[in-house]
């Protein structure tokens, strides 16, 4: 089964990919994990890290406490920018083409294959809201990201090669 995806200039699908790419860890143990922006977490921490600047900037005895706060609001300034700037960089990208058959799922991006996984490399196949993630077994291989628009066919090719054990639906949590 072959469908064309959908993501050029999809900034919330990105963000997904985005937030799960950089928490992978935690998809990979617990695949029933939320989806939040990434974005937004740096924004949410850097309100938090600096309302610890500034009230430990007023107490003498923690200084100390107020400089590593300053240095960590320095970090996620840093961090935030450049997420802004990849979010950016990954939405002038083109859409892919995505093949689901029997021996696995593959991304296609300009005619040239840039991501297959066989079926025994891949540990879960995650709905959220905006993507369908295809996480591998090992990080020999990389994650495979679908656009939530398509999902009915995955489902439908998930079911014709017996594979919905790989299944996790997150889609309900939102």
């Amino acid at each position: 089964m072959t469908f064309k995806s959908q993501e050029e200039k999809n900034q919330k699908y990105y963000e997904e990919i985005m937030y799960i790419s950089s928490n992978y860890y935690i998809f990979k143990k617990n695949p029933k994990t939320k989806v939040h922006s990434l974005t937004k977490v740096f924004t949410l921490y850097l309100i938090l890290i600096f309302i610890l600047f500034i009230s430990f900037l007023f107490i003498p005895k923690l200084y100390a406490i107020s400089v590593v706060a300053f240095l960590l609001l320095i970090i996620y300034i840093y961090l935030l920018v450049e997420a802004k700037y990849k979010l950016r960089e990954y939405m002038k990208q083109q859409n892919s083409i995505i093949k689901i058959d029997e021996t696995g799922i593959e991304n296609t991006h300009k005619n040239m294959t840039s991501t297959k996984l066989y079926w025994d490399a891949i540990e879960h196949i995650i709905i959220n809201k905006n993507t369908i993630s295809v996480l591998p077994k090992n990080f020999s291989h990389s994650a495979i990201f679908i656009e939530i628009h398509s999902k009915e066919e995955t489902l439908k090719a998930l079911k014709k090669y017996n594979k919905l054990h790989l299944l996790t639906d997150n889609s309900n949590k939102y």
